[in-house]
């Protein structure tokens, strides 16, 4: 059975149909599952354009989307994936100051994947990060993985809450954080800091063997024998707070930005103070600490939901087996690495294991590891000597 092509290609179509390989485009056209998600992107920029137009004021995106959402009828747009960001790093890198911030979103987005959110009061503990390993793998190969949707449900049980702090001692008084500064920064590095606090949060997710089946069943394939257990059995994510400083800018890339609380935060206040750095553009430097995250379960084993996970349908076997050659997951954490985008390596920071993860061309580079309970990580337009020798400094 001819797969389908990815969300980003579709978007792609609509966007630069020239630049997608005819068979892709004859794909989308004769199939009717491919034509319904391509009509939702239609209908969903169409509506983003209108919104937009001549909007004369800051729009917060995130009530904003969910007053689109919940305006909407029957017309579920497909969720951007992974494939879908990385390919947008890309087509950014077309100059180098651009490509500097793209791969330093690479970076960052890689990053990411630590920052988790939860309570858990009768469940048990069956993952907390201790250390972090490169998995290597082919971007393209991210288009045929479902998100979590595929096989279950998603619910938020507490949404963290972001925002800004005037220093690192009021950082860490709000989040209640020991938080760690730097030594000496490279000359290179200019601009004062900015300090970003999101308190803790908490997502559960619940599998459900007939949602597995069904995204089993868009392969063409039978779902794998699963333990019983396994069906309604829940998992719940818990960490934060997180403190992420940010220092100089490059460019502006977009408006990535945490409003303040209160209505002393201006529009213009916002924008000078976005997530990632200045005027909402990717920042030089970019530190990260937080309470590490921890996976609870209500019954199956990490191992189990492992090999579940890994024996889908749509699951690169390649990715599989490194993961499986990893063994025990309960406390380390596997990053993915795009190989045609990044590299990463071990390093030791102050006796602790971290892993650098670097672009391919020296530009940006990325450094994270865990210390007495929390995940720290350095990333920036710097290399990976650099960033190692900063994050040694913290103290």
């Amino acid at each position: 059975m001819k797969r389908h092509p990815s969300q980003s290609v579709l978007r792609q179509i609509l966007d630069e149909p020239g630049a997608v390989p005819e068979p892709d485009r004859t794909h989308a056209a004769s199939c009717a599952s491919c034509r319904r998600h391509s009509e939702a992107m239609a209908a969903d920029a169409a509506v983003a354009a209108a919104a937009l137009t001549g909007a004369n004021e800051a729009v917060d995106p995130v009530p904003a989307l969910r007053r689109l959402r919940s305006a909407e009828t029957g017309v579920v747009p497909p969720k951007p994936t992974l494939a879908d960001l990385l390919r947008t790093g890309v087509q950014l890198a077309g100059r180098r100051t651009l490509r500097a911030g793209a791969i330093l979103t690479v970076v960052v987005a890689s990053m990411g994947a630590l920052v988790a959110t939860g309570v858990a009061s009768d469940i048990i503990k069956i993952f907390q990060p201790e250390s972090f390993v490169a998995v290597p793998i082919d971007i393209t190969s991210l288009g045929t993985l479902p998100d979590l949707s595929g096989y279950g449900s998603v619910r938020v049980l507490q949404s963290p809450q972001g925002d800004m702090a005037s220093s690192l001692a009021g950082a860490a008084q709000s989040s209640g954080l020991h938080l760690l500064t730097p030594g000496k920064l490279p000359s290179e590095i200019k601009g004062d800091p900015a300090f970003h606090v999101l308190s803790a949060g908490s997502a559960s997710f619940t599998f459900s063997k007939a949602a597995a089946s069904a995204s089993a069943d868009k392969f063409g394939k039978p779902l794998p024998a699963l333990p019983a257990t396994l069906d309604g059995s829940s998992l719940t994510l818990n960490g934060g707070p997180v403190v992420i400083e940010t220092v100089g800018s490059q460019s502006s890339l977009g408006p990535f930005s945490v409003p303040k609380s209160g209505a002393s935060g201006t529009a213009a206040d916002n924008a000078h103070h976005g997530l990632l750095g200045g005027l909402g553009g990717i920042p030089q430097l970019v530190i990260v600490q937080m309470k590490a995250p921890v996976l609870y379960s209500d019954g199956p084993s990490v191992a189990q939901y492992e090999d579940a996970l890994l024996s889908m349908p749509g699951v690169p076997a390649s990715l599989a087996s490194q993961v499986r050659a990893l063994g025990d997951l309960s406390s380390t954490l596997p990053i993915p690495i795009p190989k045609s985008l990044a590299s990463a390596h071990a390093a030791d920071i102050n006796g602790a294991p971290g892993l650098v993860i670097g672009d391919t061309t020296g530009i940006a580079s990325g450094v994270v590891w865990q210390s007495h309970g929390l995940v720290y990580g350095v990333a920036g337009s710097l290399t990976d000597r650099q960033v190692v020798a900063i994050a040694r400094s913290m103290h």
